[in-house]
């Protein structure tokens, strides 16, 4: 699924069905005790003859009014059992409808390059289906656990009658007594069909628990051994006989141990699908398929990706991302974007926009870069964080990063060789190996 329930709503879904469910339940309980001695008292007993002998069963028309509420019991989870399973499948397809929106919603630039109108429209038609579907399964096995719910309550007086046949031929039945019967097994019937009557929101219940359950599993499951992070006080980034994995256990890269002395600039070249990316995402502690050890100093360390996120609202908030604008002055903002070509934006900085979708993919990653000039850090990780820049651009921002940055450890996976210039050392990895 590429969706998933809102847990948030979950909860609080069981929470009311919780409470609703529970107060009936306690009012079912305590009706059913009142009662139940009643009926059993004026219900009397029933004397059976059988093979010569004559056996009482004191209570008859309790245990027979509890004979039947458990057969309809059974009966109802019988037609409507699966609309658990029904209504846990619809938050996942709702969820999935959800989730494609959002993606159309963030992509429509590029749907709208790709004339992909056609292939969208097909698969929200899918989405639809899926929903349309199994809410006809949700209405199906609703309506057959109501239709039994009813007919034992429209039936319930032939039931009583069913009971009553020894009295009546015998005569001891009278007008008065079946009043009281009447009053006693319809309080006792009612009691016992808590469960008849509140089917659907058990299991709507029962949905919401299964959905929590799997929720709480997912977030509880134990991390899979496999890559070491240490930290370290030191600005120098070592690995020990790392090696990468994929998710299935097949071996990408074995990089093996290297140290990256401090103020020491590396390029790290590769073909695609070597293993680059996959390598800084390890560093950061991202990736934890495989074995070995990484040792980093986090707190000092910047990664900046290829593309980097932007979040709406004002250009000084975007720029100070993670931290709060007020962590830096107006100073250095100027000093940030000045230094990325982005100096147009100077008088922007306290304009609220949607700053992702504004500036244009170079730009973001110079706006990524300003922050690495406001941040500091002593160690820089770069992934192709220069790969939308025209030529001029990335050398001029290189040339930023040695004057602002002249000690800081630089590690930039990139497919430039006109960057070798920027590095004293270099990486290639090929063939599942790291060449040093």
């Amino acid at each position: 699924m590429n969706g998933s329930s809102n847990p948030p709503d979950d909860l609080a879904q069981m929470t009311n069905l919780v409470l609703k469910l529970g107060l009936d339940a306690i009012q079912a309980v305590m009706t059913l005790l009142s009662f139940s001695i009643v009926l059993w008292e004026i219900g009397g007993a029933l004397s059976v003859p059988l093979w010569g002998h004559i056996y009482h069963i004191p209570g008859y028309l309790f245990f027979g009014t509890v004979l039947a509420s458990v057969l309809v019991s059974f009966v109802i989870e019988k037609a409507g059992g699966p609309l658990v399973n029904a209504d846990y499948q619809q938050q996942h397809y709702d969820a999935d409808l959800r989730a494609s929106l959002l993606d159309l919603r963030r992509n429509s630039e590029q749907v709208a390059f790709y004339k992909g109108e056609d292939a969208e429209h097909l698969r929200f038609s899918t989405h639809l289906s899926h929903i349309a579907k199994n809410w006809r399964k949700v209405v199906h096995y609703t309506w057959r656990a109501n239709f039994v719910g009813t007919f034992y309550n429209q039936t319930a007086s032939i039931i009583l009658w069913v009971l009553l046949v020894p009295k009546i031929m015998v005569h001891a039945l009278t007008f008065g007594a079946y009043a009281r019967i009447n009053a006693a097994f319809m309080q006792v019937r009612s009691s016992l069909q808590w469960f008849v009557d509140n089917y659907t929101d058990l299991a709507s219940l029962r949905s919401t628990l299964q959905r929590l359950a799997e929720f709480e599993r997912i977030i509880q499951q134990k991390s899979i051994p496999g890559i070491v992070c240490k930290p370290t006080n030191q600005n120098t980034v070592s690995t020990h006989n790392l090696v990468l994995n994929l998710p299935s256990g097949q071996t990408l890269l074995d990089f093996g141990s290297l140290t990256f002395q401090a103020g020491e600039r590396w390029a790290i070249y590769g073909a695609s699908g070597s293993g680059k990316s996959t390598f800084l995402r390890s560093l950061a502690g991202l990736w934890p398929y495989g074995s070995g050890e990484v040792c980093l100093n986090s707190p000092k360390a910047m990664f900046v990706p290829q593309q980097s996120y932007v979040p709406a609202g004002s250009l000084r908030q975007a720029l100070s991302y993670p931290l709060p604008p007020e962590q830096h002055d107006l100073h250095a903002y100027e000093v940030a974007l000045h230094a990325t070509n982005l100096g147009g934006y100077v008088s922007r900085l306290d304009e609220e926009q949607v700053w992702g979708n504004i500036l244009s993919g170079g730009e973001q990653q110079r706006l990524a870069l300003a922050r690495a000039f406001l941040f500091c850090p002593s160690i820089l990780f770069l992934d192709e964080a220069t790969a939308a820049l025209d030529a001029d651009n990335e050398r001029c921002l290189y040339d930023a990063l040695l004057t602002f940055l002249p000690n800081c450890t630089i590690i930039s996976v990139t497919h430039h060789q006109a960057l070798q210039d920027y590095h004293q050392k270099q990486i290639i990895l090929q063939n599942g190996r790291a060449f040093f």
